[in-house]
């Protein structure tokens, strides 16, 4: 019944599309994709993916295998129709292709093709003109971004990946990666661009915003939950960028995305670990390699990264699609290839799959098939290569389920609940810096209220070039008023812009602000001076953090901190929404205004989400996922850190050495954040006491809301290896929970650390190895040393 009812809706798709149903190809149950009047084995439905696999690459010719090699960038980023014309019958996907990527999405062009039904017609018609008008009738694979909401305009749309990291909420992720996925497949994408495991040590590098922060551990266990999420309604999870991205000299982006400035034993260690964990515990179906190098070599061109690391230590068996021109800078900026055809046999041989970038198709494909009948390539290596990508489309069912639904469609995307599920992620991801007593506010103690600064009310912030590229967007203005109602007036001022007219070189040599500036300024001191309260909204937009936005200072941008500082001589309360997309050093405000509220870039529902926190109606539960330092002269600062790597200098003036030169310690550590409640810690438990390696080591805690509200807590699990061949972390984290305790109550939290996954090392000779020996187990609220609450140890045998 199921069948017939799929050929019914598809027959009737075709009517409205002014379609005949094609004779002979759809059957009951399968599609006679070949036109051959028999069902091959590739097309029965009821065979092992690897048995229809040899049997499709067995029919292939050359041609069509290279094809399934390349991507089509979709309308308006490169194709130029939305949907297939006859021109399409003497393109090079004329025999197939690998993926249609970004198609019709409204990043570059907003028209009816975007729409939620037309939107499923357009995916439709394309993936029927791949199954009616070439000789095999393979399906497309449809991929996107998606990593804070799928990206299309409209779209459900997340906090940054930042901010997301900030809820240290497993739970909360897997929900997001199944949203995300829920409306891509719903739309007619089958495979998400997401999650992003890079790890982030340097701050400065623009694409902080994008990463869920520094930890390896914590990377990686929320990565693993969006990956899962995502590949839980049958959609495709590809993780990026494979591999050692997030380190480039200096926080260097833009064209200098090379040269990543990590040991070899700290890149497996910490770069690589969540990548290890999600292909090898989550299985992800892509991945994507990056434009960077290491050491040297470039990623893309890398057999030791693309084969024997990501497929051979890790079992990886997707496709690797090369982030766009990752292929063409072997040649145009790494120099390693002599010509474009080089450039793709090395890439190729290394292990590439499917090679993307803003070009046309043929740019690629017809170099590709030169290089093979030359003998550059072997056509081993091209069946292997085809061969994964056959198997992803077999796995995500494009062979037997291929149609979006556009009755569906309306009620999928950025339903009733996923929106409240955005609303519930910019809750979680606040982060209460600082709080003297003032916070919350009391709603009835202020007739007027001052909204202020360059993102008291912009929406654009809150929309991703890699989410959803249209939002109804609360700000922070729209929030407070909605929240307040007519218990207060509130007035606002932009107060200033994001930077001055010299930035980014204000950041070497701070100006004062000119004419135009001061009288922005001097508009917010007015309304604050008539105020009972203000609120100052400052951080980042897209002109300061992102994709090529690296800074050379950490510190607010333009004036907004002198801002600040104005609104402080006034006398009246000040309380400061930080909205940054990376780690940013605000030491004049930590030491002088009263309330800090994190609030990052918050998707759609922030500025309810920040009304609700500042007046307490939301319990602020967030940690921060990066460490603040208090100057960029500290990076770098990022934790873990082994023993000894920030080492402390003398109190006063040593003439031996030590000396009193340097500003020590963050400004907050890793895991930091308060609440408007108070939680006791108590009955550490550690079984067994003395482990082998093989035994799961289980690790309980007694958590009491000790306050009078009901709050989250993050409880975090820090390991410290006592003695090591190789100098061991400071201490490193092991484990963490989001939990939900009502005033009053306790609740029991558990661990398990399984000594051959979580206590491994890289050894001498680079060789994985874990050492016997006394380990710390530390219980905390930070990783900073002042956070820790319970205390205990094991001796691994």
């Amino acid at each position: 019944m199921r069948n017939f009812k799929l050929q019914m809706i598809i027959a009737g798709l075709m009517l409205v599309c002014g379609q005949t149903l094609a004779d002979g190809i759809y059957h009951d149950g399968w599609i006679d994709r070949n036109k051959n009047g028999k069902q091959d084995p590739y097309e029965n439905p009821e065979l092992s993916v690897e048995e229809r696999v040899a049997d499709l690459l067995g029919q292939m010719n050359m041609d069509e295998k290279t094809a399934q090699m390349g991507t089509i960038y979709g309308f308006k980023r490169v194709l130029k129709d939305p949907r297939p014309t006859e021109k399409w019958k003497t393109q090079v996907w004329k025999d197939g292709i690998g993926n249609i990527d970004e198609h019709c999405n409204g990043v570059k062009h907003f028209d009816e093709n975007v729409e939620l039904q037309n939107h499923c017609d357009v995916l439709n018609e394309i993936q029927r003109w791949f199954i009616e008008e070439t000789r095999l009738g393979i399906p497309v694979d449809f991929t996107n971004e998606g990593i804070r909401g799928v990206c299309h305009s409209n779209a459900s749309n997340f906090p940054t990946q930042l901010g997301v990291g900030a809820t240290w909420d497993k739970n909360l992720v897997r929900r997001i990666g199944e949203i995300t996925a829920a409306e891509g497949k719903a739309l007619g994408y089958s495979n998400i661009y997401s999650p992003i495991l890079d790890v982030v040590r340097d701050p400065r590098w623009g694409r902080t915003v994008e990463c869920y922060g520094e930890s390896p551990f914590h990377v990686g266990e929320l990565g693993k939950q969006q990956c899962l999420g995502i590949q839980s309604k049958g959609v495709g999870s590809t993780v990026k960028h494979f591999a050692t991205y997030s380190t480039p000299n200096g926080g260097r982006d833009g064209k200098g995305r090379t040269d990543p400035q990590i040991p070899q034993r700290d890149m497996h260690e910490i770069l690589m670990q969540p990548f290890e964990k999600v292909i090898k515990e989550a299985k992800p179906w892509g991945a994507m390699s990056s434009y960077n190098t290491y050491d040297g070599v470039p990623v893309t061109g890398s057999s030791y990264f693309l084969t024997d690391l990501l497929r051979g230590e890790y079992g990886f068996n997707g496709y690797v699609v090369s982030d766009s021109g990752a292929v063409d800078r072997l040649k145009s900026q790494h120099k390693t290839a002599k010509d474009w055809e080089t450039a793709i046999v090395h890439a190729v041989t290394a292990g590439l799959n499917v090679r993307t970038n803003f070009q046309g198709t043929e740019k690629f494909v017809l170099p590709l098939r030169k290089v093979i009948k030359d003998g550059r390539i072997s056509e081993e290596i091209i069946d292997s290569r085809v061969a994964d990508v056959l198997r992803v489309k077999f796995e995500l069912g494009l062979f037997d389920d291929l149609f979006a639904d556009r009755e569906k469609v309306t009620e999928i995307v950025h339903n009733s609940e996923h929106e409240a599920t955005t609303l519930e992620a910019a809750r979680k991801a606040m982060v209460l810096l600082k709080n003297d007593g003032t916070l919350p506010l009391d709603s009835e103690a202020f007739a007027n209220v001052l909204v202020t600064g360059p993102l008291a009310d912009d929406p654009l912030p809150m929309i991703s070039r890699y989410g959803p590229g249209r939002s109804d967007v609360i700000t922070p203005l729209a929030g407070i008023k909605a929240f307040l109602g007519d218990k207060a007036n509130v007035t606002h001022a932009k107060g200033c812009h994001y930077f001055d007219k010299l930035f980014p070189a204000s950041d070497v040599v701070r100006s004062d602000p000119d004419e135009e500036a001061q009288a922005g300024i001097d508009e917010a001191v007015k309304l604050a001076m008539e105020s009972d309260l203000i609120i100052a909204c400052v951080g980042d937009t897209h002109d300061t953090v992102g994709e090529s936005k690296t800074r050379l200072s950490l510190d607010l941008p333009g004036h907004q901190d002198l801002l600040v500082q104005e609104l402080a001589k006034t006398g009246k309360p000040v309380i400061v929404v930080l909205m940054p997309g990376r780690a940013t050093s605000i030491n004049w405000i930590e030491q002088n205004i009263p309330g800090v509220l994190c609030a990052w870039h918050g998707g759609e529902k922030v500025g309810q989400a920040i009304a609700e926190t500042l007046f307490g109606a939301n319990n602020p539960g967030g940690k921060l996922p990066i460490t603040f330092p208090k100057s960029v002269g500290q990076i770098p600062l990022a934790f873990p850190a082994r023993n000894g790597a920030h080492g402390g200098q003398s109190k006063g003036h040593d003439p031996n050495g030590w000396g009193t030169s340097r500003v020590r310690g963050p400004l907050y550590p890793l895991g930091h954040g308060l609440s408007y409640t108070t939680f006791d810690y108590e009955n550490l438990k550690i079984e067994p006491a003395a482990p082998t390696v093989d035994d799961k080591i289980t690790i309980t805690c007694d958590v009491t809301n000790t306050g009078d509200r009901d709050g989250d807590n993050v409880i975090q699990l820090y390991i410290r290896d006592v003695l090591g061949t190789i100098t061991p972390y400071s201490k490193i984290l092991r484990g963490f929970e989001r939990v939900a305790i009502p005033a009053g109550e306790k609740k029991t939290v558990t661990f398990e650390l399984d000594p051959s996954r979580d206590l491994k090392v890289m050894g001498p000779g680079h060789k994985w190895i874990v050492e016997p020996g006394d380990f710390d187990v530390m219980i905390a609220e930070s990783s900073g040393e002042e956070a820790i609450k319970q205390q205990g140890s094991f001796t691994l045998k």
